[in-house]
């Protein structure tokens, strides 16, 4: 899809989305401004409310909206997720072609690496990005960042993924922006449509 068409839709879901959200942004491609748009990816955090424990003696959990739930239900036919997960993806029925919307949902604390990268490319994530972390010390966990030696390497589904192994231990900063994570990592922040291998 061409990126005029694929902003606009982005922008009209993150207009309808927006009401319920504490924030929401545009990434991906489209944040890159590339040419040919594969797939449309938002990051949000939705507005919670805490939901009783679903054990006796469990503590509440936050959930998002039913507003926010409705809405996303309303966007497409769900491929992959759900409104209180962390990621969905859902096909948007878009003519003459349909696009795949890609929706992430971190917890707050995690909202600004996530955003970045999110944004890509995905060598630019995974080297620069990740490399920064890496170089200090963290890993990108189940958990969100943690130092390394509170997380475990696994291979799940022929992938290596980190899991966290202490969750009492050290955490990262809140950051307030993605300037600020960008600083934190030691990376020099750049332009979206700059950020390519």
């Amino acid at each position: 899809m061409d990126l005029k068409t694929a902003k606009e839709i982005a922008i009209t879901i993150g207009n309808q989305l927006k009401p319920y959200c504490e924030k929401i942004n545009i990434a991906g491609s489209v944040r890159r401004y590339k040419p040919e748009v594969k797939d449309i990816e938002l990051v949000c955090q939705p507005l919670t409310f805490l939901a009783p424990p679903a054990e006796l003696f469990g503590n509440p959990e936050r959930k998002p909206i039913l507003a926010f739930c409705n809405v996303v239900a309303s966007l497409g036919r769900v491929i992959k997720g759900k409104p209180d997960g962390k990621y969905m993806q859902i096909e948007l029925p878009t003519l003459p072609h349909t696009i795949n919307l890609d929706l992430f949902i971190p917890e707050p604390h995690d909202y600004y690496r996530q955003y970045a990268i999110r944004t890509g490319s995905a060598d630019y994530s995974a080297r620069v990005i990740a490399g920064g972390w890496v170089a200090k010390g963290w890993c990108g966990s189940d958990q969100g960042l943690r130092r390394i030696e509170d997380c475990q390497e696994r291979i799940t589904g022929g992938k290596k993924k980190w899991i966290c192994i202490n969750p009492k231990g050290e955490k990262p900063p809140v950051w307030e922006s993605e300037q600020e994570f960008f600083d934190w990592i030691g990376v020099k922040w750049v332009e979206p449509k700059l950020r390519n291998l």
